[in-house]
Formats: structure tokens, sequence, C-alpha cells
């Protein structure tokens, strides 16, 4: 009787965690839809260890295109535009200029905006309690990762619109490396009239990456799972006039960006970690530098620089064409 009874209460446990995690990840796909579709406007602060940032989102769907608009509100004139899949950037000392892209970067990691399926393999969606932000009920997500090479979030979504009202993101040992934290949020029935000015401009044309008629000549003997090549190409290093290979990876949350380059003159240190979670790690082989930069664990990036290798049949080094 004692061990039907341990089998049952074993599956129930298993029936409630299986249907928490499909909870939590209906969650993330409202906020994902919310994001895409809804006219709003979120002002909010970017809170960092050394830093803080004050922010305004504004986004609607005007004529069938998604139209947003990110708006730095202290320091320097600075702002980003978003017309569909094309991203420009407005700075007061530097020519604008546009770049195809999904998202707005800088603010939310771009998969919660879609593909939060993508995440599944690799990541844990955990239903947590519920607090108020920005004077709302707020349900609480934890994105926990399977493993200690990356790291979690933690997410407050509106109870009523499921919009992101704050975002914490937290080291292997739960301590806080960055907030996004919404002061206020308001939303609309229609699109506000300044997106559709915005969407009748005239902005630059996008600026192509430079062509490469040819494919990594570096293969990786280890990478956290999930890890796939999201960018690849060859360029000059500003300021140095060296020349490095650049490699892009994502889990589709975190990111990591390999430079590879012959051994510079100036000794980079083995690793390096900011106190917002921006790690540094580097590795010689012979007279090829790589470095890894990424927020993760150090050891994360350390092991990536440590295991990256010529394809078999290229030349080392980062000469560019």
């Amino acid at each position: 009787m004692r061990a039907l009874l341990s089998v049952v209460l074993l599956a129930a446990t298993m029936a409630a965690n299986a249907q928490e995690a499909v909870s939590a990840q209906a969650w993330l796909e409202r906020m994902a839809s919310a994001l895409n579709t809804q006219p709003f406007q979120l002002s909010f602060v970017q809170l960092q260890r050394d830093q803080i940032r004050a922010l305004r989102y504004l986004h609607g769907v005007v004529d069938g295109e998604e139209v947003a608009y990110l708006d730095h509100l202290n320091g320097p004139a600075k702002s980003v535009v978003r017309v569909g899949e094309q991203v420009t950037y407005l700075e007061h000392d530097v020519a604008p200029y546009s770049v195809a892209a999904a998202r707005i970067r800088g603010w939310l990691p771009p998969v919660f905006g879609g593909q939060i399926e993508r995440l599944v393999p690799h990541y844990q969606f955990v239903l947590a309690g519920r607090n108020r932000v920005a004077g709302r009920t707020a349900q609480l997500i934890r994105v926990v990762p399977n493993d200690s090479f990356r790291y979690q979030y933690r997410v407050w979504l509106d109870l009523e619109t499921a919009l992101p009202l704050r975002v914490d993101l937290l080291d292997t040992d739960n301590n806080l490396l960055e907030q996004l934290l919404v002061i206020e949020l308001h939303k609309f029935d229609q699109p506000l009239p300044a997106l559709a000015e915005l969407k009748g401009r005239k902005w630059p044309d996008v600026v192509l990456p430079p062509h490469q008629k040819d494919t990594p000549r570096w293969q990786f003997g280890w990478l956290p799972h999930g890890f796939e090549m999201t960018h690849y190409d060859r360029h000059m290093l500003l300021g140095l006039n060296e020349p490095v290979e650049y490699l892009s990876l994502s889990d589709g949350l975190a990111e990591l960006s390999v430079y590879i380059g012959r051994v510079g003159q100036v000794e980079l240190p083995t690793h390096l970690t900011t106190t917002n979670g921006l790690a540094l790690a580097t590795a010689i082989h012979g007279d090829v530098e790589v470095v890894v930069v990424g927020k993760m664990p150090v050891d994360t990036l350390s092991n990536v620089a440590n295991n990256i290798y010529p394809v078999q049949g290229t030349e080392q080094g980062g000469d560019s064409d």
C-alpha cells in the first residue's frame, strides 16, 4: 500500500511540474505576442552595478508593419527607430545609419520577442509568485539554465497585458548583474501618432555587411549545448588596423563573440569579469590569439577560447580579403 501511495504521489508531482512548465512557457509566449502586436509605451531604467540609464520605448503596428522607438532620456541625444526589419540609429555626433534587424537590441534579449520554444531544451521555465511593479500586478517567471555554463533571468510580466515590467539577469550565485525596471506602462487602443510619423520618414538605406566568399576557417572542440553560429566575417580591427576573424554564437538567449587574430604586442589578461557580468577570456594557439567576450561565466568563455581549432586544410591567421 505504501509503495502504491509513493507511486501515486510521484506521478502527481511529475504532472504538477509538467503543468507548471507549460504554464510558465505560455506566459513567455504571451509576452512575445504582446511585444509584437500591442500598442504601448514603457518608461524604464536599466540598472547595472556601475551605471543607471533612463529610457522610453514606444511600439505599435502601423499599416500592418511594426514600428518601435527607443529613446535615451539622459545624456547626449541618442535614439533608435525600427520600421519592419530596418533599424536606424540616431546619435548626436554620428551620421544616422540603418541595419537589417528584427528587433532593437540592448534593452531586452531578442528571443523575448519570439521563438521562446528554442530555449526549451536548454532552460527551464518556472512559474513563481506575484508582486507589484510600476503599480501593476506582475507574474514572476524564472528562466533557469539546465547547466552552470550560462546565467538565469527572472521576468515579471504584467498580469493584464503580459508585457515585461522587470527583467533581472543573475549570475550562478544569484547575484544581480543587470535589471530592467519599468516605472510606467501606458497601453493604447491605437498606435501613437508619433509612430506613424516615424514610419513615413525616409531613413538611410541599410548598411550591408561585407560579403564573405568562404566559410569560417575555425571549428569548436567544445561549446555549451544549444550554441550555434549566427554570424561570421573578417575585417580590420578598429583602432589597431589589425585583421581579425569574428564569430558570433548564441543559444537564443545567451550570446558570445569570438575574435581571432595574430598575437599582438599588448599582452591581454587570460580572463576578466566586469561588475555587470560581461566577461572576457583569451587563449594563444601558436601565433594566433583568441578572445571570447560575453555575459556568461568566465570559465565558460575560457573553455571556448581554449577549444577552438582551424578547420583541417585551412591556413591559420587573421588575414582579410
